[in-house]
């Protein structure tokens, strides 16, 4: 049976985290199944490290290099919260000459994005992609806005849970949930 909304519980390390699937077509990425990924409200948008599917580092560079030689392929700097003003100002000036290889911090967009949460399906237009990095697949606010969402402290499972479900599939099952779990 799918489900008909998200249930997701905080664990103990304070996250939200879930096991996927997900497709990004553009990429011929289609039957990426049970990844392991985290909820970020704080992250404008989601972020694919495509190291985090097993692909090997010179698969990624291959896919790297494609990407940089392609120009229909939109390209952009993401920097991380850590990154200093020197690195930020060294990597937009790689960035302008096209020196796309040599950054670590470039993302590509790629097209026909779907991520699945066992039955629960939202899909976008593109996905940001790294080829360097290894940290997490971060689902971010551009997936996280088409869904309502609540997080709070479940008054069923005394935990701190994260419950949504699209906004094109509202049904009555989540707002059943919302009151049994948040009295909403």
């Amino acid at each position: 049976m799918k489900n008909k909304y998200i249930l997701l519980e905080m664990n103990q390390r304070n996250e939200i985290r879930a096991d996927v699937n997900m497709t990004i077509k553009s990429m011929e990425l289609t039957e990426i199944g049970s990844i392991n990924v985290k909820i970020d409200t704080g992250c404008p948008y989601t972020s694919i490290p495509i190291l985090r599917f097993g692909i090997s580092g010179a698969k990624a560079q291959q896919m790297k290099q494609r990407d940089c030689a392609n120009a229909r392929v939109r390209k952009e700097i993401s920097f991380g919260v850590n990154d200093s003003k020197e690195k930020r100002d060294l990597d937009k000036e790689k960035f302008r000459a096209g020196k796309y290889m040599e950054l670590k911090s470039i993302t590509f967009q790629h097209g026909n994005f779907e991520i699945d949460f066992g039955g629960v399906c939202i899909n976008k237009d593109y996905v940001k992609v790294s080829y360097d990095r290894t940290g997490n697949i971060l689902i971010g606010m551009d997936v996280l806005s088409q869904m309502d969402i609540h997080i709070g402290k479940s008054k069923v499972l005394g935990k701190t849970v994260f419950l949504a479900c699209p906004y094109v599939s509202m049904n009555q099952e989540y707002l059943e949930a919302l009151n049994m779990h948040f009295d909403i």
